[in-house]
């Protein structure tokens, strides 16, 4: 079914503890203490051989320390959603909870979390000329300028020896074609919220009586005027996003007030994405909810695909390609769609810790890669 080592995850929730939150246009200093983040526009290309008329925009923030991590995780998030999914804010104020960015940097990775051209502060060129292949190329060329040590401004770290993607539903399938046409570019891939096995029903049920952009209410004054962006209908999230994992309703509020976009060109040619042969070369984690009603269809045996961790793993490892050296899979109990921001989400948190110090790890020299 894989190709090397497999087994399924199980680890202790993360212990929860105080992230240092910084402003957004915050420039850490060498003295600081605690984590240091900073905001930055890395000029990007739509396709090869174009010049770079966009700009993506990421928030990188790195762990304590007067010495930056030799690696770092980069994450991409799903449809309608921008880089805050991976530090979503309890709305208590009290934990760090919904932070995969704050799991990350206690356990000593550097972490970049993205907007897709289209969504947040990147730049939001016609609709029509966001697709998978034009996601994968700039975030292509961001994993190149970390590799380089070329970030833009003026704090910017020097060359991270080995990066990490992580993505999240549609960030997981940007991987997909990140880690099949730039196979240099990542030493892992993490992907959650994702397969092969597509339910229809689900996938509908999620996007019901999507809008343009400019018309939500949600999202005036956010600068959205081509009507090819979509967004998701009031009110919908919580049923289409969070069923039946355990959320607080204030996230799921949250959630809706600072939702984002998607358009017809990145699910439009879902079912060719979801067909497309990939070829995965580096050490694979695949992390599903048990109840996802999006990704979780049928597997070849007729029952739930993400039934356990061994059946998401006999699915779909297989769909990886021939050369992905080691798969293991991990299901979080309960869960619907949305992961990070359950109550539940440091399990899956330590999961990818562990994961990641096994096969990548923080400290320079080579990935340990499949290596028991």
């Amino acid at each position: 079914m894989t190709r090397g080592p497999t087994r399924a995850l199980a680890r202790s929730a993360l212990t929860l503890g105080t992230l240092t939150t910084l402003a957004l246009t915050h420039v850490p200093e060498a003295h600081a203490a605690g984590p240091t983040c900073q905001d930055l526009r890395l000029p990007v290309a739509l396709a090869p051989g174009l010049p770079p008329t966009q700009h993506l925009a990421a928030r990188l923030c790195l762990p304590e320390g007067e010495v930056a991590p030799a690696a770092v995780q980069v994450l991409l998030p799903g449809i309608t959603y921008t880089r805050q999914y991976w530090d979503f804010p309890d709305p208590t104020g009290h934990t760090p909870r919904y932070s995969y960015v704050h799991a990350a940097l206690a356990a000593g990775y550097a972490t970049l979390a993205v907007d897709r051209l289209g969504m947040g502060d990147s730049s939001r060129p016609p609709g029509a000329l966001l697709t998978t292949e034009t996601h994968a190329h700039t975030v292509h060329q961001l994993l190149q300028a970390l590799r380089a040590g070329t970030l833009p401004g003026p704090a910017a770290p020097p060359p991270f020896q080995k990066v990490l993607l992580v993505g999240h539903s549609y960030g997981s399938y940007v991987a997909w074609y990140v880690g099949t046409d730039y196979p240099e570019d990542a030493d892992g891939l993490v992907l959650s919220g994702s397969s092969h096995y597509v339910q229809a029903p689900g996938l509908l049920n999620a996007l019901p009586a999507l809008r343009p952009a400019p018309l939500d209410p949600a999202l005036l004054g956010a600068g959205y005027v081509d009507p090819t962006y979509l967004t998701t209908a009031p009110g919908t999230r919580g049923a289409a996003f969070y069923a039946p994992g355990r959320a607080d309703p204030a996230v799921i509020a949250l959630d809706e007030a600072t939702k984002s976009t998607l358009t017809a060109t990145e699910i439009g040619p879902f079912p060719l994405l979801v067909a497309r042969p990939l070829d995965l070369r580096v050490p694979v984690l695949l992390v599903n909810g048990t109840h996802d009603t999006i990704f979780c269809g049928p597997d070849l045996l007729g029952g739930s695909l993400c039934t356990s961790a061994e059946r998401l793993l006999a699915a779909e490892a297989p769909r990886l390609g021939p050369r992905v050296p080691c798969v293991e899979a991990w299901v979080l109990p309960g869960a619907g769609h949305m992961l990070n921001t359950l109550l539940d989400a440091p399990r899956w948190f330590a999961v990818a810790q562990a994961w990641a110090d096994r096969h990548v790890g923080t400290t320079a020299g080579p990935a340990p890669g499949c290596a028991p």
